[in-house]
């Protein structure tokens, strides 16, 4: 701990938490799907081992990432990789071919394990077998509030869900929805708004065994700024960034489900084990002691991965988004776009956006083309293209009463849209 609060690093063993994604798999597979685990693993299995050529985001990601990683593992896997090239992994194709045939518990219990662990000690990792046996994945209550004539849900902390909730209170509680969604006002009417939201998940969210406050007492604005306003805190924020997420959403007729995974920052924390890269989520922790977010062993960090969820009426909304720390603002991009300027989903995600990116103290806000930039003291405007870095997000609306539903890809990725 001494030492992350004193290096407080962004890549390497320092940053690594025991990955629960395997056991959310298995837990998906066990109670929701239809399908057993090795036949939901088997297109995974073949494009790893059989190959793939490698999209535009693959490469910038490799080459971005270069510098900052060459002295890693990661460099055997993934430097170099360019748009075409093609790409194959026949280490993960293996990995997953063991989950396929010995189920995902192998991952946490079995021989894997110990490869697992022996794999990471290798690269400076302080772990043990014990870490990975001991590690169990939790069933959440989804945080609800409702606000006009719409029910929302987001995911409880760890997560910052519920900032996403005080961005869309102070939508109503403020009347921020009164300017013209083109009107430069609008970019700076949300300043304070989103430094106070921001504010309250740096203070007081983190592992739901550390944070200190019932957070369902908290999910308006009004109630968050109270909160802050009683301990007479000042404005702190830390960016974590973050932009190696993967969402989806899908509809089968009659569930509309959102998944998100990430390994934070693109490769995660530059190791590499059983062929796979090794997330980097303990960058989420607290730089400094004293928090509920601060680090600690057995202890989970703070992170950004959420979803959002909007019932009116018959029709239901899932929301999510590759955005790192930006993410809740991303939500309320969306959320405003359609329910505030009545935007149709394709509308709300193809409109330009604008991202406080530092959010609290010297702020810095990202404005895409096609919207006015304003011009003020105190915030610092930056001006991106049209499908700037303003995040991807993917939306999905079903009627339940119709049984139709509509999928909609961010034109900003590579994502797409698919029927079957």
């Amino acid at each position: 701990v001494e030492e992350y609060l004193k290096l407080k690093p962004r890549r390497g063993p320092l940053t690594v938490t025991v990955p629960g994604l395997v056991n959310l798999w298995g837990f998906l597979a066990e109670e929701y799907c239809y399908l057993p685990l090795d036949r939901l693993l088997r297109p995974a299995i073949s494009l790893a081992y059989n190959g793939f050529y490698s999209g535009y985001a693959l490469a910038k990601a490799s080459e971005t990432s270069e510098s900052e990683l060459s002295s890693y593992r990661w460099a055997k896997y993934f430097k170099g990789i360019e748009p075409g090239s093609y790409v194959v992994n026949k280490e993960a194709a293996r990995t997953l071919k063991v989950l396929a045939s010995r189920g995902w518990d192998e991952f946490y219990y079995g021989r894997l394990a110990e490869q697992l662990v022996s794999e990471l000690q290798d690269q400076g990792v302080d772990i043990g077998l014990d870490d990975l046996m001991d590690h169990e994945g939790s069933v959440v209550r989804p945080l609800k509030l409702e606000v006009d004539d719409l029910t929302l849900h987001e995911l409880p902390p760890n997560t910052q869900g519920v900032t996403t909730l005080h961005l869309i209170s102070a939508l109503y509680e403020l009347e921020l929805g009164r300017y013209p969604f083109d009107d430069p006002r609008r970019v700076l009417a949300w300043s304070k708004a989103v430094e106070d939201s921001y504010t309250f998940r740096d203070l007081f969210l983190g592992d739901p065994e550390a944070v200190e406050v019932d957070v369902a007492e908290y999910l308006t604005y009004g109630k968050a700024v109270e909160l802050l306003t009683k301990r007479g805190v000042v404005g702190r924020s830390e960016a974590y960034g973050g932009t190696d997420t993967t969402f989806f959403v899908t509809y089968d007729g009659e569930s509309l489900v959102g998944f998100i995974q990430s390994l934070f920052h693109p490769f995660g924390s530059g190791l590499v084990a059983l062929g796979f890269p090794i997330q980097n989520r303990g960058v989420g922790f607290a730089k400094y002691p004293g928090l509920p977010n601060s680090p600690a062993p057995r202890k989970r960090p703070l992170h950004t991965l959420s979803v959002l969820g909007v019932v009116r009426g018959s029709k239901r909304y899932v929301i999510g988004c590759a955005g790192g720390d930006w993410r809740p603002q991303i939500h309320l991009r969306i959320f405003e776009n359609t329910f505030t300027y009545g935007m149709d989903p394709v509308s709300a995600v193809d409109a330009p956006r604008f991202i406080y990116v530092e959010p609290v103290g010297a702020k810095r806000v990202v404005v895409e083309a096609r919207l006015r930039a304003p011009e003020a003291e105190g915030v610092v405007v930056e001006k991106v293209d049209y499908y700037g870095r303003t995040g991807l997000v993917h939306v999905g609306v079903a009627d339940t009463a119709r049984g139709i539903a509509q999928l909609v890809a961010d034109p900003r990725g590579e994502g797409v849209a698919l029927a079957t």
